[in-house]
């Protein structure tokens, strides 16, 4: 037997059900949910921390899906209260994979969950082929907050290997799986002299100048060079719209590979 009535508070699983087909079986959904745009309509349940637990429980789901850490208090609540969870703890890109399969078995469509999975990582071959051809390749740094400093989990830094660049807390990133794994200072940062700096402050705008006028960061290149650029925070939910912020991180390195040569 199948879920019927399914509420999704990982922002990233409807796109993944969109694309199995199976979407017509999401009954709530999370404010943050950006795709696809049938989603949109669907009643909003949770933010990214907290749910509604009146609302969900009148949308009388057989499977709620959650993701992280931070939502474990609230998958504790939905399952004190009768209803099935799925609390998913991705954290490397080849995660995605696995929850597509996951999802895919889950509801009883594992051949189009295979179809997606090779279309995701055929893109994603195209991407790092392309990248292998660059003249040169950029130190990245990437910040999810500001307070304290916290550098992007893996799968980021997964996309930045990808698209061409490297991760210059790769290290951390790949071991760190829970944000507070990943809190840096900022003389790790002016350390590390990243090329170039993305950040993308977990549904906070980021604040450029801020961010620019630390103590000491005048002097990193990629303040020098005006390489400092803001990342949609689709970045940070592991769905399949991890492939349009991979091609736009390409874009981004690649021009800075371009325009300032090898190693200069």
């Amino acid at each position: 037997m199948f879920p019927e009535r399914m509420v999704c508070l990982a922002a990233e699983i409807p796109a993944i059900l969109d694309r199995l087909g199976a979407l017509d079986r999401v009954v709530g959904i999370s404010a943050y949910t950006q795709y696809p745009e049938a989603a949109l309509r669907l009643p909003k349940v949770s933010g990214f921390k907290s749910g509604n637990l009146e609302r969900i429980l009148g949308l009388k789901p057989d499977l709620a899906i959650l993701t992280s850490d931070v939502q474990k208090e609230l998958a504790a609540r939905l399952s004190d209260a009768g209803v099935y969870t799925l609390h998913l703890q991705p954290h490397r890109l080849e995660d995605l994979f696995k929850t597509i399969a996951l999802l895919g078995n889950l509801v009883g469509e594992p051949h189009k969950a295979a179809q997606l999975t090779a279309e995701l990582r055929q893109e994603m071959e195209e991407i790092r082929l392309q990248a292998e051809r660059l003249p040169w390749h950029p130190r990245v740094y990437f910040e999810e907050w500001m307070d304290p400093l916290i550098c992007g989990t893996g799968w980021v830094s997964d996309l930045i290997e990808l698209a061409g660049g490297r991760d210059v807390f790769r290290t951390l990133s790949v071991e760190g799986r829970k944000a507070s794994d990943r809190v840096i200072r900022p003389e790790d940062i002016r350390d590390a002299a990243p090329d170039l700096v993305l950040a993308s402050w977990c549904g906070k705008p980021f604040d450029r100048e801020q961010f620019t006028g630390r103590d000491g960061f005048p002097g990193i290149p990629a303040i020098t060079r005006d390489a400092v650029y803001e990342i949609d925070g689709q970045i940070l939910q592991c769905g399949p719209m991890l492939i349009g912020c991979l091609k736009h991180l390409h874009r981004l390195i690649k021009e800075h590979a371009q325009r300032f040569g090898r190693n200069s």
